[in-house]
């Protein structure tokens, strides 16, 4: 934003101007007028509504009184002023001989209506919000509101209602809602800065979360290894990691029903000794045969065996 028009957003047209008529004996022209009455400003181009503390207010010294709030036309000085809640801020002082002052004089002496604009800079901004109050200049107003503390009138300016409509140095002569493309393209820049600020913050937790769901796959894929009794391999786990969760889920109890079911199926020599204990399978296992002379096997016992198996073999025939 260009520093005159950072600067002109604190200039407000606010009261009425007497140029008085000149007296014999004095060579300088004299003025006076109300510059702010101390009630809320609704018609301010860049601030909404808003309203001068008049106990904070300051003016040191004599201050100028300029053309247009244009430095470069210096048409007169601030001499006095008073400051109450009843008149508000109340000014006099000279005019310049020069071109500027004697402009303000002859204009006003042909019956032009000058009114009075200031240039304020508050030490202290403070915004009060819908549904909020407070009380200034002996009156409370509602929110939403501005208000200027400890306001330091720097300059006084006549100004001419309608001279231009289109620039800021007739301030209170814009629409409220009106703005600058400056102020537009400043107001971009902020929210698109506000813009990458939250983004940069969303990618930092989306990290942390895609960090926490890593590690907790990664405790997943030990505990599975733990109950399987298995250790798994780089590859295997960096599958494991990739998959979805219900994927994983599935896969994992599977596995665990798989090694449960296998764990209680005992082995052969288990099964062996399991039907040396049950007599009905007993018989199966005592009819072996016996070497007989010579090493050679008894035909007969071997015989037994068989006719043993046999028959019990029919005997459970169908069951």
């Amino acid at each position: 934003m260009p520093v005159e028009e950072t600067q002109d957003k604190y200039c407000f047209r606010l009261g009425d101007l007497n140029v008085n008529q000149a007296e014999e004996g004095k060579k300088k022209r004299t003025f006076s007028g109300v510059a702010y009455s101390g009630e809320v400003i609704t018609d301010h181009w860049y601030w909404d509504r808003i309203i001068f503390d008049l106990d904070s207010m300051q003016i040191k010294g004599r201050i100028p009184a300029l053309l247009d709030h244009s430095p470069s036309q210096r048409a007169g000085v601030i001499n006095e002023h008073s400051i109450n809640h009843q008149q508000g801020l109340v000014v006099s002082g000279d005019l310049m001989s020069n071109e500027f002052g004697t402009e303000v004089a002859q204009d006003s002496d042909d019956g032009f209506p000058w009114q009075m604009s200031v240039r304020i800079e508050p030490s202290s901004v403070e915004e009060i919000q819908a549904g909020a109050s407070v009380t200034v200049n002996g009156k409370v107003h509602q929110g939403p509101i501005t208000v200027f503390r400890g306001g330091r009138i720097r300059e006084v300016s006549f100004c001419a209602l309608g001279a231009d409509d289109n620039t800021n140095a007739v301030a209170a002569s814009h629409n409220p809602t009106q703005s600058s493309k400056e102020d537009t393209d400043v107001d971009l820049e902020q929210a698109k800065a506000k813009i990458q600020e939250q983004e940069k913050t969303i990618s930092g937790l989306q990290d942390q979360l895609n960090k926490f769901a890593a590690d907790k796959r990664n405790s997943a894929i030990d505990a599975l290894a733990k109950d399987l009794g298995k250790e798994f391999t780089a590859e295997e786990k960096t599958k494991f990691a990739a998959m979805p969760d219900d994927a994983f889920d599935l896969m994992a109890g599977t596995l665990k029903q798989f090694a449960a079911s296998t764990q209680q199926q005992p082995p052969a020599a288990q099964q062996q000794q399991q039907a040396l204990a049950n007599p009905a399978f007993a018989h199966l296992f005592t009819h072996q045969a016996n070497p007989g002379q010579g090493g050679q096997s008894n035909h007969t016992d071997t015989h037994k065996f068989t006719s043993g198996a046999q028959a019990f073999a029919e005997q459970n025939k169908g069951k």
